[in-house]
């Protein structure tokens, strides 16, 4: 079947998988912004009150992601403020709040890996239909997508699934169909391409999908026989579907 769309995962494909540094960093900036949303709202709270809610909040996080779970951006928010002893019920404190928490990424913006823009120009050039395909965690998919229009990629992609609208996540399948369905396309229509070997690559393959793995080495002894080819640049994907299309 010819290769008709493109589909690309997120961190660690596109964006640089943050290090610890650059999480404590994050931190910082969204317990900061929290504080003076909060105080802009007449709410005095000590920094360490919210910074151990912020942290009792990524435990309950990681525990739903190890089960493949994502919490609304909502439920985040409840979360955070029930955690902190803040009143839920005043939606003007809920906003402040998700703005605070979501649009940090837009303050301390990821690194993005090489040749990404021309790689999405070429693909666009050539006529394939792109998306994309994103767990999310904290950085939600609105303000992901605010931050592709801020970069200059925005534009490049068609279909956007991300797991905090789905409520789910990769390795869940229906993170790959809803992307098909969103795109028109057919399973073996479409190539993804991803750093993860499970939530990337088997998945994929498993929903009938070709699979490029974006090999960075960021996953020490990380292997695969599923895909159907590697890369560790993007500049080299063009030239992978042009063999695929003799």
């Amino acid at each position: 079947m010819v290769v008709k769309g493109v589909t690309f995962d997120w961190w660690g494909t596109i964006a640089v998988v943050p290090s610890p540094q650059d999480d404590a960093a994050i931190r910082d900036v969204r317990i900061s912004r929290l504080v003076a949303a909060l105080r802009d709202d007449g709410i005095v709270i000590d920094r360490s009150t919210l910074s151990k809610a912020y942290d009792r909040q990524a435990e309950r996080l990681e525990d739903a992601w190890a089960r493949h779970r994502e919490l609304s951006p909502e439920d985040q928010v409840d979360l955070l403020l029930r955690l902190a002893g803040i009143d839920r019920r005043d939606p003007a404190i809920v906003g402040l709040v998700s703005e605070a928490l979501g649009g940090a990424i837009l303050v301390r913006p990821p690194n993005f890996f090489p040749h990404v823009r021309e790689t999405l120009d070429a693909l666009r050039a050539r006529g394939f239909a792109i998306g994309l395909i994103s767990n999310t965690g904290r950085s939600w998919g609105r303000y992901l997508t605010k931050l592709q229009q801020a970069v200059g990629i925005g534009p490049q992609f068609d279909v956007r699934v991300y797991s905090d609208e789905l409520r789910t996540r990769k390795p869940d399948p229906r993170m790959f169909e809803a992307a098909l369905t969103g795109l028109r396309l057919m399973a073996d229509e479409v190539v993804h391409i991803g750093d993860d070997v499970i939530a990337d690559i088997a998945v994929a393959k498993e929903v009938g999908m070709r699979a490029i793995w974006f090999n960075t080495g960021f996953w020490p002894g990380a292997t695969t026989d599923r895909a159907d080819a590697e890369i560790r640049d993007h500049e080299e994907v063009p030239r992978v579907l042009e063999a695929w299309a003799d």
